[in-house]
This record gives structure tokens, sequence and C-alpha cells, in this order.
């Protein structure tokens, strides 16, 4: 197998019937965390994501996040420096063994990583003040949304707040595309609409605001879970 992403996006081309969507993304993380060979950001956190959790501090204060897929923590750390108690979680070892890395040298205490996946959380009912996604989501294939959104809703505390970034039409890889998901440099990645985002989310959760950063390509949404 190559060396980089490109070269592990042609050896899946070429075996297309060997891996699942979800297997083709865990090899894709593994070979990105082993390698550092990706395009997002590492430690810097995304400014919309950090203006939501700064508002949500003096709603919630003390209150406990989780991060899911929180890769190296960029996010997880911007929550705990806002006074949250913080859980990050990540299906990819190498990714949790960068965040403690990052978290030991900013001397942030109150977080905790683990080995976990959004699709099956190991943490009791209404455990959380906060659920923040910044891009996990959107490397759910659709058929698995519906278990997705029921372990999100499990975990999260009623009148809870959802904090949800994911690829508009605008990224980068679906400029000009024809269809709102493909497999890029082996990963599964899906863009949504305004409207596919009110109506996954809009039975379960008050949406508050939605940006879109048109110049990064993804939608930023700040919901909150509603009562009955």
């Amino acid at each position: 197998m190559g060396k980089g992403p490109r070269a592990l996006q042609r050896n899946l081309r070429t075996r297309p019937a060997v891996f699942s969507a979800r297997e083709a993304n865990r090899r894709y993380f593994r070979h990105a965390y082993r390698t550092g060979e990706h395009g997002w950001a590492v430690e810097e956190p995304s400014p919309y994501a950090v203006d939501f959790l700064r508002r949500l501090s003096s709603v919630t204060p003390g209150g406990v996040v989780l991060d899911v897929g929180c890769g190296e923590g960029r996010h997880a750390i911007a929550a705990a420096r806002l006074g949250f108690r913080v859980i990050g979680i990540d299906y990819e070892p190498l990714a949790l063994r960068r965040a403690r890395r990052f978290a030991k040298a900013n001397r942030i205490k109150e977080i905790a990583f683990r080995v976990a996946d959004v699709l099956d959380l190991p943490f009791p009912n209404a455990s959380y003040d906060v659920v923040l996604d910044y891009g996990c989501l959107h490397h759910q294939k659709k058929t698995d949304w519906p278990r997705y959104r029921g372990s999100i809703l499990r975990v999260l505390k009623p009148r809870g707040y959802y904090v949800l970034s994911v690829f508009s039409p605008r990224f980068r890889l679906f400029q000009g595309a024809t269809r709102s998901w493909h497999i890029a440099y082996g990963a599964y990645r899906r863009c949504f609409a305004q409207e596919e985002i009110r109506k996954q989310f809009a039975a379960d959760f008050t949406i508050i605001k939605m940006i879109e950063e048109k110049r990064g390509g993804f939608w930023h949404v700040l919901m909150q879970r509603r009562c009955g």
C-alpha cells in the first residue's frame, strides 16, 4: 500500500468490494493520525464553534461537554478553557494519543479522552449538558443517521445543547459535484443543504443559530434539545 492519502484512495478504488464505507473511514483516519497527512487544523479550533461554546458557558457554567470525533482535541481543549468539564472521544487511539499530548502541553486538566464510537456511546442517559460535533456527522452514511441521532439524544440532558459543524456544498471537494457524497482520499464524506439539516433535527431540537462559513464550506449550527 502507498504511503500517502492519495495512494490509499487509489488502493480503495481498485478494490471497491473489499471495504465498507465505515472500514474505509477507519483506515483513512488511522493513516492520517499515524502520518499527520490530512487537511484540517491540528491545534487551532474553529472560531464558530468557540463562539457557540462561549455563549453556552454563561448558560451552563461548569457544565459537561462531550466532543464526539474529537481528533487531536482542539475543540475539547477550547471548551475546557471556557470552564467546561470535557470528555473527548474518538474511535482512533492515535488521535487520542495526540490529544492527550496537546492537553498536557496546554496544562489542561478538566478534560479526559477515551476511545469510543459515536454510534454506540458508552455513557449513561442524560450525561451531558453539551454535545459538540465538529466534522463527525459528515463522515456517517445516511443509513446511520437515525442511529447517530438516537445516540446523541440518549446522552444529552433535557434542554441540553448540540453544536454541529458539517460540510456545506461550498466545501472545496464538493464544488461542481453532481451528488452530495463521495469517497475522497479513502474517506466517506457528505455535504448538507440547509434544509437537510433542518429536516434531520427539527423534530428533536430547536435551531438557535445556523451560519454558513462560505469560504471554508461549512455549516455551523447551535441547537437546543426539545423537551417532550
